[in-house]
């Protein structure tokens, strides 16, 4: 099926040459995580409960991800102590990068939501 072989392409690239732990990720990713995990925890306490999904967020990061492509110097950085060397910018915003932004963010509103009636029920 052409149509299904030509969407990558479309879509922004496979981008199977890059690495996907870069600043933006890390930084995004962590906000988000820890934004959702604390105003879930917030929420679930509250008589009229709310909780946060990670759309709500996603929907903010990929704008700030796409900003943050243009604006932040292509550059490695190397951390001898972890071994790591992680580039600052890579080029555009790619859709791989949006997904585990989006899996992080994911993983805050799960966790933020969830632990509180696990710690709930072991103060009783």
């Amino acid at each position: 099926m052409p149509a299904v072989a030509a969407l990558p392409r479309m879509v922004g690239g496979l981008d199977e040459d890059s690495s996907l732990w870069i600043f933006r990720v890390i930084l995004l990713g962590s906000i988000s995580f820890f934004f959702l995990l604390i105003l879930n925890k917030y929420f679930v306490k509250e008589t009229s409960e709310c909780i946060m999904s990670m759309a709500s967020t996603v929907v903010v990061l990929y704008p700030l991800g796409y900003i943050m492509g243009l604006l932040i110097p292509q550059r490695m950085v190397y951390y001898p102590t972890f071994g790591l060397e992680i580039s600052t910018n890579q080029g555009p915003f790619a859709l791989k990068e949006y997904a585990m932004i989006s899996i992080l963010a994911n993983m805050g509103a799960t966790i933020g939501g969830f632990t509180s009636y696990f710690v709930d029920g072991l103060e009783y």
